[in-house]
């Protein structure tokens, strides 16, 4: 009985022990770097016992943005959240990061807009490289980044960065693009069956330019210079001689293939413009055959033209190629002025309708008047075929091939239609 009361006393003993036993308790250490605070439990080092789960809490201070928490976070439930927990398993020492932000205030002049990252002001983080890309408008060219741009990799580069240590204000700045295009074609009309110099040849001489100019002067490669005439047609009703200038001329003769034609701007007192100058060479391909069996009928939409499309040139002329090498061109004239009242550029393949209703007209297709506009008379309808230089090489075109006996005509008459 007494060895009895003795082993019930130890039991009881080692139960009462037991139930004294304290959880394993932690330390976390909390800091956090310039720019904010932590507000939950705060910075310094707290006791927690084995499995708390501790509420963190970081707040940055202005013009801060908080990154995230590093150091022991393996139990830390979100270490990119400002609001998140961590799990005592261990002692632990953690921090909460901050980062200085910048102002990025982007805008841009007339011509052109920046697209990336858009025009604005933007909230970067300090050391954060921002690309920046500026986009010109048709007519227009990028030429830099001006204001705060130290930091800028080229400001003369439309796709450049910017590296965030301050607040910026940049602008994106555009001019119209000065450009002075030209071209040396040759244009034949005749029958395919007489050769080039047969067909009745001209040397075709243009430019195109926005540069404002009094004439343009072509050194011939015979030694002789021709000054062109400035025109306007159909094609390019936005020619107004004021603010984009064209300029050609015709003159009788095959063009001479292999050497420099010389075309020179002229200011309004007829002298060279410094650095307005360029030079085209003809090549002397082979001529594509005009359109033949050129046929009309009226349609309910208006004037229905057909051909006969040309042979394929491979390199020169292939209207139905992608991307298309040559096009066919609809010009439609009034018999009693010669003007060129309605035009169709850029067609790769017959038919092609002449649209009697304005609404009816393709985009970038047909320009000038539709049938209901034009005025009575008689009009006469050609087709030209215009064939490109090999791989573009040298400028353009580099023929213009019609037929002047493969015409049709058709008169209007108090809005009724005769075609022949």
């Amino acid at each position: 009985m007494k060895r009895y009361s003795i082993f019930l006393i130890i039991v009881a003993l080692i139960a009462g022990m037991v139930g004294c036993v304290q959880p394993a308790q932690y330390d976390l250490t909390i800091s956090a770097t310039e720019g904010g605070e932590i507000t939950t439990p705060n910075d310094g080092t707290f006791s927690y016992d084995e499995g708390k789960v501790v509420t963190l809490v970081a707040f940055p201070h202005t013009g801060y943005r908080f990154v995230n928490w590093t150091g022991d976070v393996s139990t830390v439930a979100n270490t990119n959240a400002a609001s998140t927990t961590i799990t005592m398993h261990d002692s632990y020492f953690i921090t909460a990061n901050f980062v200085k932000q910048y102002d990025l205030t982007i805008s841009s002049t007339a011509g052109g807009s920046v697209t990336t990252p858009g025009e604005g002001t933007y909230t970067c983080d300090k050391g954060e490289v921002v690309n920046l890309v500026a986009k010109a408008e048709q007519g227009y060219l990028f030429v830099n980044w001006t204001g705060d741009v130290d930091t800028i990799a080229n400001v003369n580069a439309a796709t450049a960065t910017i590296t965030m240590s301050s607040n910026y204000i940049i602008t994106a700045n555009f001019a119209v693009d000065l450009y002075f295009q030209i071209e040396v074609g040759a244009t034949l009309d005749g029958p395919a069956i007489l050769p080039p110099e047969e067909r009745n040849p001209h040397v075709c001489l243009q430019i195109f330019t926005n540069i404002v100019i009094g004439g343009v002067r072509v050194d011939l490669p015979d030694g002789r210079s021709i000054t062109l005439s400035g025109y306007s047609d159909v094609f390019t009703p936005e020619i107004d001689q004021r603010t984009v200038f064209r300029s050609a001329t015709c003159v009788p003769g095959m063009p001479t293939a292999g050497v420099e034609y010389i075309f020179t701007a002229l200011d309004m007192a007829g002298e060279p413009i410094p650095g307005v100058s360029n030079a085209d060479i003809w090549l002397g391909t082979d001529p594509p055959d005009p359109a033949t069996n050129i046929r009309a009928e009226q349609t309910e939409g208006g004037i229905l033209v057909s051909w006969d499309e040309s042979p394929v040139i491979p390199g020169s002329f292939e209207p139905a190629a992608k991307p298309q090498v040559g096009y066919y061109q609809v010009e439609l004239r009034s018999i009693e002025t010669s003007e060129l009242v309605y035009g169709a550029a850029g067609l790769s393949a017959s038919p092609h309708l002449i649209p009697k209703d304005k609404t009816d007209f393709v985009q970038g297709k047909d320009r000038g008047l539709s049938l209901s506009e034009m005025e009575d008379g008689t009009y006469r309808l050609d087709i030209t075929v215009h064939s490109y230089t090999p791989n573009n090489a040298f400028g353009n075109r580099e023929y213009i091939s019609s037929d002047s006996n493969q015409t049709v005509t058709f008169t209007i008459q108090d809005g009724e239609i005769t075609i022949g």
